[in-house]
């Protein structure tokens, strides 16, 4: 019984630390360049900004939330050695889409076949002088969150990381097909990229809303740090996306 009262507790955490991250300005600052994107097609020299940005800020992402799966996994056995396991499960089905592992390739190599198509090389998104300054910032940040600080801080920072990112790539998939300057159908190869996060984003959603829950449900006093993880990942968010959308729509 009390058990269940925590869990119930953990489930109610959970939906509060949703609605906040979809309250926080980042959002708004996201949104508002995603009206900018759809207004008009990109010159090559922007969607190298932009792509390079997403590189830098992405670059450690995959590596970390498998990592991260692991780490939240042996905080919580201890309290539920029987089924521990299936919490930092959901953190880890994340992590196998990224590997590519529902696919043929990692998001990453269709994140490159994506630019190419646009004319853009893997070298000049991978060269981090072509990416905003805030999204370097932003990846690096990640590696150490996602690796060394406190486990309930990484899973508020992947929380918030899986929040936004159906807002990110719903509106790049319809943006990208707007423009027939892009040279994308639904059905074309490089469109994988898009098409791949469409349709694993919204499980991501739920499952990090139910990881949470869980999560806190066994360790209920973590919380707080797991609250400032999300707040943190999307004040440094905000700044990338809102410096994006000055270098690019002046």
């Amino acid at each position: 019984m009390v058990e269940d009262i925590g869990l119930v507790r953990g489930r109610l955490e959970a939906d509060d630390i949703y609605d906040a991250c979809l309250r926080h300005p980042a959002v708004a600052a996201l949104e508002a360049l995603n009206e900018h994107l759809a207004s008009r097609p990109l010159t090559l020299q922007e969607l190298r900004l932009f792509l390079a940005s997403l590189a830098a800020f992405n670059r450690h992402t995959i590596g970390g939330i498998a990592i991260l799966a692991g780490r939240v996994s042996d905080d919580v056995l201890p309290h539920l050695p029987k089924n521990g396991h299936e919490i930092g499960a959901y953190v880890l089905d994340a992590a196998v889409d990224e590997y590519g592992l529902r696919e043929s390739v990692t998001h990453v190599e269709l994140a490159r076949n994506f630019a190419e198509h646009l004319g853009i090389s893997s070298d000049e998104v991978e060269a981090r002088d072509h990416a905003c300054p805030a999204a370097i910032k932003l990846g690096e940040a990640l590696f150490s969150w996602y690796r060394d600080s406190p486990t309930a801080f990484a899973l508020g920072v992947h929380t918030a990381s899986e929040v936004t990112s159906v807002k990110e790539f719903f509106a790049w998939h319809d943006v990208f097909l707007k423009f027939p300057q892009y040279g994308f159908t639904w059905e074309t190869p490089a469109f994988e990229y898009m098409r791949a996060h469409c349709a694993h984003e919204p499980s991501h959603i739920c499952h990090a809303r139910i990881c949470i829950g869980r999560y806190l449900g066994a360790l209920p006093k973590q919380g707080r740090l797991l609250r400032k993880g999300a707040e943190t990942y999307l004040e440094f968010y905000q700044e990338m996306f809102r410096e994006l959308d000055a270098l690019i729509f002046g």
